[in-house]
């Protein structure tokens, strides 16, 4: 019986990806530089996306980012503050890892008066998210650069407490 295909032995060529993963570092530099360019907070997730992504492109254009990996990078930069906002919804099914990183949650537990344990919620061990019994399930995420020092062109002793015009 004949091998799918007509001839035995012979295998098909592999075809080089169509996309490439970048490195995180490149991510989180191109993802600062979108935040500078943007001078001010990012208002969404997929802002940002669309800021960075002509970025890396401009490296390789077989570079592919999405949203989530994103996210997970800038978690992880000092540098980079990320706001969310979350909606409650009624809980379908038990929480196994975190809605924001995909970290491990560790249940937030109470002890009642007849000594019993009580669940309240969960919390993120990574990066803070807290959930209680109502699920709190995100649905904006904004990134913003932290301020590090004084902006450009302030003097360095203009962030001082303020005085009074009286020589001390």
């Amino acid at each position: 019986m004949p091998a799918k295909g007509g001839a035995r032995g012979r295998r098909r060529a592999r075809r080089a990806p169509a996309f490439r993963r970048p490195a995180p570092e490149l991510v989180r530099r191109s993802a600062e530089a979108a935040l500078v360019r943007a001078r001010g907070p990012v208002p969404s997730q997929g802002a940002l996306l669309r800021a960075v992504r002509p970025i890396l492109h401009g490296e390789d254009p077989a570079f592919a980012l999405g949203g989530k990996r994103l996210r997970g990078i800038l978690l992880g930069i000092p540098s980079v503050r990320v706001s969310v906002e979350f909606a409650e919804r009624p809980s379908r099914r038990p929480l196994t890892a975190c809605p924001v990183c995909g970290g491990g949650l560790t249940p937030i537990r109470n002890r009642t008066l007849l000594d019993d344990r009580v669940t309240l919620g969960y919390r993120c061990v990574r990066c803070g998210y807290w959930t209680h019994l109502k699920r709190r399930v995100p649905v904006r995420y904004s990134f913003r650069l932290r301020s590090v020092g004084p902006s450009p062109g302030e003097s360095p002793g203009a962030l001082g407490p303020p005085t009074s015009g009286r020589p001390a």
